[in-house]
């Protein structure tokens, strides 16, 4: 199971939210509607973004649709948490994370 399934699974199972893979319909009401943007990537964001398409095997625009998804969802969950993201690991242990 990929890191990415992990997150799949995990979101919708414990916040009722669930992120859609690359062939699932994208845009407002489900549809198939796309919205073009540019956008303007520090070295560190494109690093990343090669990484995670490369690795995942996305194209880098649903590797950025999904970022996108994933960071809406995690500001929901600190929304709730007094501005914490807390994750549980596999040991056991509790990571607080916080973004500014």
């Amino acid at each position: 199971m990929s890191r990415t399934d992990t997150l799949d699974h995990r979101a919708a199972v414990n916040d009722d939210v669930d992120i859609p893979g690359p062939g699932d319909p994208v845009g407002a009401g489900g549809g198939n509607g796309l919205t073009r943007v540019t956008v303007n990537l520090n070295q560190q964001a494109m690093k990343a973004l090669e990484q995670i398409s490369s690795t995942e095997r996305y194209s880098k625009t649903d590797t950025i649709n999904r970022a996108l998804q994933i960071y809406a969802i995690v500001q929901e969950i600190m929304d709730r948490n007094e501005g914490v993201l807390r994750v549980q690991h596999a040991n056991g242990e509790i990571e607080r994370i916080h973004i500014i």
